[in-house]
């Protein structure tokens, strides 16, 4: 990963990352053992590498880094998420089309501030009881 525009965080990092960006981040989830993240990692880091100016790019492993996974749902990889000021406002799971995926990113930052207000907060109280 070294010289990629692509940020490889973990539980410990997200929020310093994700939810204090100023711009948009898209976070791939993975696992080092899914040949479909392999697939589309080249992709991802040529869009990470194409758009570095206008969002982040990250990457975080769901095998060390479960606690972050479990808490935005994440439950195969690769799963693509886009954040907009810590909120998650897109979310794309499995092998899909490149295409799709920068699509997605060029929209994403297209009508970025526009996503917040679509997006949702999320609860940072997290207790385990209903």
């Amino acid at each position: 990963m070294n010289g990629s525009n692509v940020i490889e965080i973990e539980d410990m990092t997200w929020g310093e990352v994700v939810e204090s960006s100023k711009k948009p981040v898209i976070v791939m989830f993975y696992s080092p053992t899914c040949p479909y993240c392999r697939a589309m990692e080249p992709y991802f880091m040529n869009y990470a590498t194409e758009f570095k100016n206008s969002a982040v790019f990250a990457r975080i492993n769901i095998e060390t880094s479960p606690w972050t996974a479990e808490r935005y749902g994440v439950q195969g990889t690769p799963t693509f998420k886009f954040f907009c000021h810590g909120r998650p406002v897109w979310e794309q799971v499995g092998q899909i089309y490149p295409s799709i995926l920068k699509t997605a990113v060029e929209d994403m930052i297209n009508y970025g501030e526009e996503c917040i207000r679509k997006s949702t907060p999320i609860g940072q109280d997290i207790t385990g009881y209903a």
